[in-house]
């Protein structure tokens, strides 16, 4: 097996701390230093370098990207989702996430970070990919939602973890009062998902069985 190159390994290294502890910062190692004329001069860049540690920067950095690459699966549940509690969440959470995103971008401004993401064309637990994104636009009816109710759980359970790991781990105030709801909403996303997903499994099976009389009935 060929060695995992140097930047991989970083991001792996990072990806089971922010997943433990969130205590390594993002995946490039140190968090960046603040940028006074990014946050406002030298006052606010001040407050930036004291409000907010290592942990609260790298959840801000990962949390936008994982709430920004959501979306797009959201919007295709809308669209193609037979199951009117999958389409409940998902328009749920577009709306939380929408919010939610909104305040993360004003955390990392006052953090005096920039807007580029360190997490780009990573593959993480819970962050939507391109290839993910594909394989669920790939699909339709019980199997669309069957996929989707699979990325949702994934999501939302490292999503709950994460924050929690902000919770513990985090020194800012107004980062970790965003850490909490959104433990407690992925959390309660996690509640409703599961009969999603039943029903998805009891579509599968009814469309099976449907098929298999039809084609007992034909032979």
């Amino acid at each position: 097996m060929l060695p995992r190159s140097r930047p991989a390994r970083r991001c792996h290294l990072a990806t089971a701390a922010l997943a433990a502890a969130l205590a390594l910062g993002a995946c490039a190692g140190e968090p960046p230093a603040a940028d006074p004329q990014a946050a406002g001069g030298p006052a606010a860049g001040a407050v930036a370098a004291t409000e907010f540690g290592g942990t609260d920067i790298a959840w801000v950095q990962l949390m936008i990207p994982m709430d920004e690459q959501l979306l797009p699966v959201l919007d295709l549940v809308s669209q193609r989702s037979a199951d009117p509690a999958m389409t409940r969440l998902a328009a749920d959470l577009r709306v939380r996430y929408t919010t939610e995103l909104q305040q993360l971008r004003a955390l990392r401004v006052k953090a005096g970070l920039d807007d580029s993401n360190p997490h780009a064309g990573h593959r993480m637990p819970g962050l939507v990919d391109a290839d993910t994104l594909a394989a669920i636009g790939g699909t339709g009816g019980a199997e669309f939602d069957r996929k989707v109710a699979e990325c949702l759980r994934g999501h939302l359970d490292q999503l709950a973890s994460l924050a929690r790991s902000e919770l513990a781990n985090g020194t800012s105030s107004s980062v970790k009062d965003l850490a909490r709801q959104v433990a407690e909403s992925r959390s309660a996303g996690l509640a409703t998902l599961p009969s999603t997903a039943a029903a998805a499994s009891t579509a599968a099976a009814a469309s099976t069985a449907a098929a298999a009389g039809t084609a007992a009935a034909g032979g």
